[in-house]
């Protein structure tokens, strides 16, 4: 795999560099950065924000302090305003992971846009945790979000002692309807298809409906329609074994009986029957030994790319890069390569423009364009 190796000093100072050229067997990308500071408030001081972005450009946060503020940004006075929080404060331990996991939008037009946000919260009875998906209404002119109907809580509830692995990513089908991905929330009987519920799984949704769609998944933290019609997804493996999975319905993908990672220790909460292996069940078309810690997939636009048009784009979180990945018609990952970020990636969107915007742990909106 090549590697892109940059100057990421200039990022840190909140600035543009000038555009690097790489060359990668034949494919020049001519990359362009330009990042702003995210003030603590708003990633909570170790945790970047989830991310959406409506058609005109603005950008919506999810996260903050309080785990569940919904802030919207703007470009050209460079100023967040805050518009409501949807996680109250008995609902939730002061810890990081108890925030805004995605924030999907269904519809938008001039005076309002339909949104859905996913996030873990204690239960009803304050000692465990589960994934609540709910359905808010943006109001453009007034300013402010407000929630409207619950679409999906996960089961079971599993023990907040070490909650984990929450997922929660949205794809959008249509105004009605998403995909979600739901971790296995560390759950120590995940490997008992009786008790393990709706975890480790992705769902069809709509207010009405939950479809389980597939299951056997540790943390699926990237999720994309590639082409508007072929559902894929990246999750977390244990110790390596993260992986890229075409989803197709009623597949398992494995977790926990088999993995390509393996066991962190005597004390993990559930470990893997066979590693170095897939064997029985659905193959993941890219895997990775060690860990990468994949969060978000996004595709690129046809045009505007080079050669690395409709390449799909991943975020990590452990190395610290963008990984451009082509995809051949047969579903296999023919080409990658791979970008030195320099920050932990929390989420990934684009821009109308074709560009990609990022959220950083480090507390940065980092857009990326091919000059």
């Amino acid at each position: 795999m090549a590697r892109i190796i940059l100057l990421i000093s200039a990022l840190l100072l909140g600035i543009a560099p000038s555009a690097n050229a790489a060359d990668f067997e034949g494919n020049t990308l001519s990359l362009t950065f330009s990042s702003k500071s995210i003030p603590s408030a708003v990633t909570g001081g170790t945790r970047g924000p989830a991310l959406a972005v409506l058609t005109d450009d603005t950008i919506l946060l999810g996260g903050g302090r309080s785990g569940g503020e919904i802030l919207t940004w703007n470009k050209k006075q460079t100023a967040l305003r805050s518009l409501g929080r949807f996680i109250p404060a008995n609902r939730r331990e002061v810890d990081s992971r108890f925030a805004i996991n995605d924030i999907a939008v269904l519809s938008e037009n001039a005076a309002s846009a339909k949104l859905l946000i996913s996030y873990p919260r204690l239960g009803s009875s304050g000692s465990c945790v589960e994934i609540a998906v709910d359905e808010l209404v943006y109001d453009r002119k007034k300013q402010k979000v407000r929630f409207v109907a619950n679409w999906f809580v996960s089961k079971p509830c599993v023990s907040a002692n070490a909650v984990q692995h929450t997922a929660g990513r949205f794809a959008v089908i249509d105004s009605k309807s998403v995909y979600v991905t739901i971790g296995d929330l560390g759950y120590s009987e995940i490997d008992n298809r009786s008790k393990r519920g709706n975890l480790g799984s992705i769902f069809k949704l709509s207010a009405k409906s939950a479809v389980r769609i597939s299951q056997g998944h540790r943390n699926p933290q990237g999720i994309v329609l590639f082409d508007k019609k072929v559902l894929m997804a990246a999750e977390h493996g244990p110790r390596g074994g993260d992986e890229l999975n075409v989803i197709k319905e009623g597949a398992d993908y494995g977790w926990p009986f088999v993995s390509y990672g393996a066991p962190y220790g005597a004390g993990d909460y559930v470990r893997p029957a066979k590693t170095g292996s897939h064997e029985g069940f659905a193959e993941p078309i890219k895997y990775w030994v060690p860990s990468i810690a994949p969060t978000e997939l996004v595709q690129l636009p046809e045009n505007g790319w080079g050669q690395w048009g409709k390449a799909l784009v991943l975020g990590t979180l452990r190395e610290e890069i963008l990984l451009f990945m082509k995809v051949s018609p047969k579903f296999e990952v023919s080409e990658s390569l791979s970008l030195d970020f320099g920050h932990r990636i929390r989420d990934l969107e684009m821009l109308s423009n074709g560009a990609m915007i990022a959220t950083t742990d480090s507390g940065k909106l980092i857009t990326v364009s091919n000059a």
